[in-house]
């Protein structure tokens, strides 16, 4: 084996640079991949992580009226409650805008988890507060911006007219949910019942928010044995946490897609890069065939050849995805109130490592396998053009490699049904294209063959390239038109997944 290796990378030393495309192609692909899971998974991480407070506690009880004291003296004895009033309403700028906003009044011991940063930098009461004229608010940041409101601005809210006071720079318990109906408004209770927003009909909802040391789900179970027919409805933080990580998925799944089908791009080009090195090879293989080299260690000097250049592109590939990843998991963190770790990157670089060298070797096996297959005197009569047809283990060995990469596609996007897609669409793409293969080569043959008259040499000859044994034909149409297909495909992914998020969520 040492042997072996030392003359597969004293063979790599020697013309190893012909094999520039294999590298770039295979570090282009695992780049995608690493760095579209890497940030899938940093993001996630950190949002989940953070469940709690995004969510304002560890349980929500959510009701239309007030909970009876019996039942707020209950939750009281079980952990401690903060509840958030939520009405949503119009507001009319100076200018006479109005838009829609959700007003939220808040209690002392609010939030329970996270900080509410404010600016200018004040207690939310005093904010709150009557002057003796006017109401104060405190408005989301995003809101002043979009209208060109700043403190100090009146706007009208029901019947009242109220001062601006603050800005909400962050605000912990910010809903991710693609459903947000307005932007934050933080008041005061009385100042709603004031402005006469509260009247039969209007839809209130109450928020109690709970802090607890027992567990989630065991809490609310006490409560629904205690509280036996109620029409509350009590959500624990685990229970948004597989809300937000099924819509992380559904997106890290499309932008996934994106990352498996550039690596596909890339196995194509590492196909067409390792049987042009092969071709240049022949005369080589023939001679250290002829010299007693056997088959199964002359496979073995390539094999190894493939696996040390696949393992470095796709360790450099890994590293520049994971430096991608945390780049944008920083813009994420700075737009978001959660906190990445590095200890969610392993996974997703294990894996984007694995999918570089597995598909380094599935598409490199059938152009060393056909390359072995031709015998040495053919190969010395032809010049080194010669080509074989591929042994039946060859092609075991690559269907494993590419049931492996199935078998991985499945396991890493978070989303099955997107993988099942994903690999359904790449077998009809191949099937298609061979059927159009297949229809061009039989159209050629019939054309070149027939005496229509008027045909012309260079057209008989073009077409009789087509149709010839040994033509590239099929590894041109395969490459381009997969490569073609899939880039239209992801790009289609992108437009509307952006549509869906610009559609849905506010700047």
């Amino acid at each position: 084996m040492p042997f072996l290796l030392k003359l597969a990378w004293r063979d790599l030393r020697a013309s190893g640079r012909s094999l520039w495309v294999f590298v770039a192609c295979l570090v282009l692909g695992v780049t995608m991949v690493a760095a579209t899971g890497g940030l899938y998974r940093l993001v996630s991480a950190g949002i989940l992580a953070d469940t709690r407070q995004l969510m304002g506690g560890d349980i929500e009880v959510d009701a239309n009226e007030p909970l009876p004291p019996p039942v707020l003296d209950w939750i009281g004895a079980h952990g401690e409650i903060s509840l958030m009033t939520e009405l949503y309403t119009m507001l009319g700028s100076p200018d006479g805008d109005f838009v829609r906003v959700e007003l939220q009044s808040v209690d002392g011991r609010y939030p329970l988890y996270g900080q509410l940063r404010l600016e200018p930098a004040a207690d939310l009461t005093d904010i709150n507060a009557f002057d003796g004229e006017h109401w104060g608010v405190a408005i989301d940041q995003s809101l002043g911006l979009r209208y060109g409101l700043e403190v100090g601005d009146r706007v009208s809210i029901g019947l009242l007219e109220m001062e601006v006071r603050a800005l909400i720079i962050e605000q912990p318990d910010r809903n991710l949910t693609a459903d947000w109906r307005g932007p934050p408004v933080l008041i005061s209770a009385q100042a709603v019942r004031d402005a006469g927003l509260i009247q039969p009909g209007s839809r209130i909802d109450y928020d109690y928010r709970i802090a607890t040391d027992i567990p989630p789900e065991r809490w609310r179970s006490m409560f629904y044995q205690r509280f036996a027919d109620q029409p509350w409805e009590v959500m624990t933080f685990e229970d948004r946490s597989e809300r937000i990580a099924e819509r992380l998925g559904q997106i890290a799944s499309g932008l996934l897609i994106i990352g498996f089908s550039t690596l596909f791009i890339g196995g194509l080009g590492v196909f067409s890069s390792i049987q042009s090195y092969l071709q240049g090879k022949l005369k080589t293989i023939a001679t250290l065939r002829s010299l007693g080299l056997r088959n199964r260690r002359l496979a073995m000097v390539y094999l190894l050849q493939v696996g040390l250049l696949g393992g470095a592109a796709s360790l450099m590939g890994c590293l520049i995805g994971a430096a991608l990843a945390l780049a944008g998991s920083q813009l994420v963190a700075a737009q978001l109130p959660i906190t990445t770790t590095l200890s969610a990157l392993p996974v997703p670089l294990v894996s984007a490592l694995l999918f570089g060298l597995l598909t380094a070797y599935a598409f490199a096996l059938p152009a060393i396998g056909r390359a072995l297959a031709v015998s040495p005197a053919t190969l010395f009569r032809d010049s080194g053009r010669g080509s074989g047809t591929m042994a039946a283990s060859w092609r075991l060995v690559t269907a494993a490699c590419a049931a492996m990469i199935v078998g991985l596609v499945l396991l890493t996007l978070p989303d099955p049904l997107f993988g099942v897609g994903f690999i359904a669409v790449v077998a009809l793409l191949l099937g298609l294209l061979e059927i159009i293969l297949r229809m061009i080569q039989h159209v050629a043959r019939a054309i070149s063959r027939s005496d229509r008259p008027g045909t012309s040499f260079a057209l008989r000859l073009a077409l009789a390239n087509l149709h010839r044994p040994g033509s590239p034909l099929r590894s041109a149409l395969l490459s381009l038109g997969s490569a073609l297909t899939l880039v239209v495909a992801c790009t289609l992914v992108v437009v509307s997944l952006l549509r869906t998020i610009q559609a849905t969520i506010p700047a």
